[in-house]
């Protein structure tokens, strides 16, 4: 799965600067909300790959304001999701 999981991220990546437009980034938009919570769950070392392409697609200036909006929402799910799981590792570290 993490091969996989890195592959599609690679393409995406590639997209993203290759001239993008509205319609390319709401495909990239939508993929991206069904990976994180993927790669949040099961794949940290991607991490740095997905906070990549969020910040291009926001750098770039075919992505429209509704997008923008999703992707700062994706962000801040993503933290949410992040914190909640360290909560949990030192709660688990605490309770061993």
């Amino acid at each position: 799965m993490t091969a996989m999981l890195t592959t599609i991220l690679s393409l995406i990546s590639a997209l993203v600067p290759a001239g993008t437009n509205a319609a390319l980034i709401e495909k990239i938009v939508a993929a991206l909300i069904q990976i994180v919570p993927v790669v949040v769950k099961e794949y940290q070392d991607l991490v740095p790959i997905v906070r990549n392409i969020i910040g291009a697609l926001k750098a770039d200036p075919s992505t429209t304001a509704a997008q923008l909006e999703q992707l700062q929402q994706l962000e801040v799910e993503w933290d949410a999701d992040f914190e909640a799981a360290a909560a949990a590792a030192i709660a688990e570290d605490g309770a061993s």
